[in-house]
């Protein structure tokens, strides 16, 4: 009995956490699936990670749904307010205090460094979470497409290394899905990375360049 409540006590800021953050979890959910949530779920969401956090301080996923929540809400937030400001400033925070507790998550480090570009534009900060999202995890399918995007912005400032890995990132989502890449980079000075990174892929890059020279050039019909 005494070992039975003894677990129990040991168990209980754990059991609290983890009822607080299912507290949130429907927001996290909707994002999964692409789907946008409203101020009040948004609202909802941060208490209950904040709560949760609150209970199990060494806990990384807690801290890693607030970092997402925050990114969100800067996003929706107008471009320059103090809402924004603020809100990216929780999610690095946040995303940090999951990092620090386990380093080895490629899309916390991918959100870390889209809220640090948003934060303080192009720099150190930004490279070098971006840089650890491709060190911890390079070939994550569901990752390939935003830091493809990420990537062409940060691009001046990587290092050659960093610069041959987003290479692989534009060839691995063409070999994924070739409109999906087409599609990301249509509106992007991107065609030279390109062509550099599939200049070994002839017939990648002609299912690249039927779709985005059909969306690029209205009336476009591909060579026969």
């Amino acid at each position: 009995m005494a070992a039975g409540i003894l677990i129990l006590v040991l168990s209980g800021p754990r059991l609290i956490g983890a009822v607080n953050a299912t507290a949130g979890e429907p927001a996290i959910e909707k994002l999964r699936r692409g789907e946008q949530i409203g101020e009040p779920a948004i609202e909802r969401a941060r208490k209950a990670f904040v709560t949760a956090e609150k209970s199990i301080p060494r806990d990384y996923q807690s801290p890693r749904d607030l970092a997402l929540i925050e990114l969100v809400a800067a996003s929706a937030a107008p471009i320059g307010s103090d809402l924004r400001n603020e809100a990216v400033e929780r999610s690095i925070a946040a995303g940090r205090r999951s990092l620090g507790n386990n380093p080895a998550q490629p899309y916390a480090w991918l959100r870390l460094s889209q809220a640090e570009l948003m934060h303080e534009g192009i720099g150190a900060n930004a490279a070098f979470a971006f840089a650890m999202s491709l060190e911890t995890g390079p070939q994550v399918v569901g990752l390939m497409q935003p830091r493809v995007v990420m990537g062409l912005i940060l691009w001046p400032i990587l290092d050659a290394r960093q610069q041959e890995r987003v290479l692989a990132q534009i060839k691995g989502l063409a070999r994924y899905n070739a409109r999906m890449l087409a599609e990301t980079v249509l509106h992007r000075p991107a065609l030279p990375l390109v062509r550099k990174a599939l200049a070994d892929e002839p017939e990648l890059m002609k299912a690249f360049l039927d779709v985005y020279l059909r969306r690029r050039t209205p009336g476009y019909r591909p060579p026969l």
